[in-house]
């Protein structure tokens, strides 16, 4: 259901007050998500076409979750992110500073 190739990491003018954008530009973070569903369902993979459910949605808010707390309790899978962005974005498309 997600696709990276969907992603936008451009910052287009009228998101620029969001909160996400602001806390980047700001003070300079680098890891802010979003999760967003539609109530529609997918529209490809195997899921394509099925409408969601409640019991649809907290699965995904479960899973990623649990997927947030793995990747903020790894240290080494942070840097292997960190450095994937850094090698699909070398213009600098995409903040990818790490305060310590």
């Amino acid at each position: 259901m997600f696709g990276f190739e969907d992603c936008s990491f451009a910052v287009q003018k009228n998101k620029e007050t969001t909160a996400r954008v602001v806390m980047w530009r700001e003070f300079q973070l680098v890891n802010s998500y979003t999760l967003e569903v539609s109530f529609l369902g997918a529209n490809r993979g195997e899921n394509a076409g099925l409408h969601f459910n409640p019991n649809h949605l907290q699965i995904i808010g479960r899973v990623f979750c649990k997927t947030l707390a793995d990747y903020a309790n790894d240290s080494e899978r942070v840097s292997q992110a960190l450095l994937e962005l850094r090698n699909r974005f070398p213009q600098g498309g995409v903040s990818v500073r790490r305060n310590n």
